[in-house]
């Protein structure tokens, strides 16, 4: 999850301006995000942000934010789920140079 906003909830930063980029650029939208719950990919759409038009940054208010965590922490039952999507996975793994896997895994 990004960024939160106060008690004053997303109406609290309207007219004000986006921390990451400055711009005064914001409007309420409702937007999806993606999760993962161990392996598995969820989706939720729906959720009520302020975006910044021009950085894209998202900002939810305390208690979309408690909502989600909540959600989270239910394991994304999947008998709420509203509807499903096939995802396409890719390898990057025959892109990235040797000397950079190594030099990750080593790191880890």
């Amino acid at each position: 999850m990004t960024t939160l906003v106060g008690n004053d909830g997303i109406d609290g930063l309207s007219g004000h301006e986006c921390p990451h980029c400055g711009s005064e650029a914001l409007r309420p939208e409702l937007v999806k995000s993606a999760f993962f719950q161990g392996d598995r990919l969820v989706v939720v759409e729906g959720i009520p942000a302020l975006v910044c038009s021009s950085c894209g940054e998202r900002f939810y208010d305390d208690a979309t934010a408690t909502a989600l965590d909540l959600l989270h922490g239910a394991g994304f039952p999947g008998e709420c789920a509203v509807t499903h999507v096939q995802v396409p996975v890719f390898s990057f793994s025959h892109r990235v140079p040797r000397e950079l896997v190594s030099a990750a895994l080593e790191q880890t």
